[in-house]
């Protein structure tokens, strides 16, 4: 095994390897899904939960196949978000990126799920106890660990009062002067261009009910009264929010 390096080697002793595994078997055990944490070379980190059968036995029959397929998955996490990839052979494959440090450190992968109408016939389904999902129950079970992996996106190097002032001066001035918040900035740049609140929600990994908290709080602290006057509002303004040309426009709400 490569020899883990920087960050990777900080995080695991910030979160407790002993305790990283507990949270790695658990989640692997609630979901009936095989789990495990890989760095950025796609070394494993931690021992793999709930290893897949299926996977193993297909893998001493396809080893080059299966590998390709995993050095494709690879060069993906260097993008540094959230995906999955569906195998060649039926199965589902979750990715969640691990930041530390405001670094692209790790990865969380799930495996051992297919999708309801995968073409892996129901009696190896059984045989082998994988797990079938339909697109939205798999999308918010990726959903749920980013969110988790997100708490621990800690810079140990900044004491809270240097974080906090740091996040401040970072937001552009007239969005400070409005009393926008960054995640409100996020918000804003994504309505201007032409995302939905379905679409908000997917980017930024929060529900619709929270976009739409936002969206009043903004209409609130600006005294406008819809979605559209935010737009213009910030359209214009070399704020750092001008966005490009509206590109992601479908499911509008």
């Amino acid at each position: 095994m490569k020899k883990k390096t920087g960050s990777v080697d900080q995080w695991i002793q910030f979160i407790g390897k002993d305790k990283l595994q507990t949270f790695q078997d658990n989640f692997a055990r609630a979901y009936g899904v095989s789990m495990i944490f890989l760095d950025m070379d796609g070394n494993p980190l931690t021992v793999g939960s709930q290893n897949s059968l299926f996977c193993f036995t297909i893998q001493k029959e396809h080893a080059v196949r299966c590998r390709e397929n995993f050095l494709l998955d690879r060069e993906t996490m260097q993008k540094g978000e959230s995906f999955v990839h569906v195998c060649p052979f039926g199965i589902a494959c979750l990715y969640v990126p691990v930041y530390f440090n405001n670094r692209l450190t790790a990865f969380a992968g799930i495996g051992g799920l297919t999708y309801e109408n995968s073409t892996i016939p129901e009696n190896l389904k059984q045989r082998f106890h994988i797990k079938s999902y339909n697109k939205e129950a798999t999308w918010n079970i990726l959903l749920l660990l980013e969110s988790m992996l997100r708490l621990l996106n800690v810079n140990i190097s900044l004491s809270r009062n240097d974080m906090s002032r740091k996040a401040d001066d970072a937001l552009p001035a007239q969005v400070r002067d409005d009393r926008i918040s960054k995640r409100e900035l996020e918000i804003v740049k994504l309505l201007c261009k032409g995302f939905s609140n379905k679409q908000i929600a997917r980017q930024l990994f929060i529900s619709e009910t929270t976009v739409k908290t936002h969206i009043s709080n903004i209409l609130a602290k600006l005294n406008l009264h819809d979605r559209m006057q935010i737009v213009v509002y910030y359209y214009n303004k070399d704020d750092g929010t001008n966005p490009p040309d509206a590109d992601n426009n479908e499911d509008a709400d």
